[in-house]
């Protein structure tokens, strides 16, 4: 076969590939809704991380978390800048990208108490920039359902949020300002839940894995509690807080294909009236 034939069909072929892959990540509002709501919660999960680093827990999970949690924040960060629906939009992502770039470096440098505390006063600012994004396209499909994407999304950085601050208590970290973000973080949590379970349009598939969230959330409160005691479990409080993660991402997804049912017409069969 000659050279510029071979060329030709090497080139169609990866063009092909490509076509394909591109289309795979074209993202639908849903999605975008999950993978901006994910954002949040990467931003807490690489500060729980280092912090348990800085405390010596579950170092090699640790290490290999933050660096995946980095990671995933840059590329899901370039899908939701390519999918961008709106200027207000892509305003909001600028400002998180302005934020990310000292925020990664801080995270994947030297662990140090020093480091630590930059971590967390910087934390709250590109948390609440991840977090407007969200706001923006909740507000840009106008829907219920988009909402509760939003909210199950938003239990899953709290779950995080509430591990590192747990961490930060256990290095040393005990200002006002710290233990009152814990507290409201577990306040945010139990009330974020109990309005997951009030929706209308929860399917029964929903419905079973809140409840047994609520039993883990239970169960992760009675170690919280020996916090006032000085009695650290930061082993069980990072298990526990890893399991309410799993559980609320596998339920954020089940309201993604909620959304996606509700927004084309379709009714769930399975929803509970």
């Amino acid at each position: 076969m000659p050279r510029n034939t071979i060329l030709s069909t090497v080139v169609a072929l990866f063009l092909c590939v490509f076509s394909v892959q591109a289309f795979a990540e074209v993202l639908t509002m849903g999605s975008a809704l999950n993978k901006a709501g994910r954002q949040r919660m990467l931003t807490q999960n690489i500060m729980k991380n280092y912090l348990a680093l800085g405390l010596e827990v579950d170092v090699v999970r640790a290490r290999d978390e933050l660096d995946r949690s980095v990671a995933l924040f840059e590329e899901q960060f370039q899908e939701l800048t390519e999918y961008a629906p709106s200027q207000t939009i892509s305003a909001s992502l600028s400002k998180v990208e302005d934020l990310w770039f000292e925020y990664r470096a801080l995270a994947i440098g030297k662990v140090s108490k020093e480091n630590a505390a930059k971590i967390l006063d910087r934390n709250n600012a590109i948390l609440a920039a991840c977090h407007q994004v969200v706001l923006d396209l909740e507000a840009h499909a106008g829907r219920t359902s988009a909402k509760m994407v939003n909210t199950s999304g938003r239990q899953r950085m709290l779950s995080q949020r509430i591990a590192a601050y747990y961490f930060a208590h256990a290095w040393g970290f005990r200002d006002a300002e710290s233990v009152a973000a814990f507290e409201k973080a577990k306040a945010e949590y139990g009330a974020g839940l109990t309005t997951l379970m009030a929706f209308d349009k929860n399917t029964v598939d929903i419905r079973a894995s809140l409840k047994k969230v609520e039993a883990q959330w239970q169960f992760s409160n009675t170690g919280f509690e020996q916090l006032e005691d000085g009695n650290y479990v930061p082993h069980v409080i990072s298990v526990t807080t890893n399991g309410m993660l799993k559980r609320m991402d596998a339920i954020t997804h089940l309201y993604e294909d909620l959304d996606v049912s509700l927004s084309t017409g379709a009714v769930a069969a399975n929803v509970e009236h």
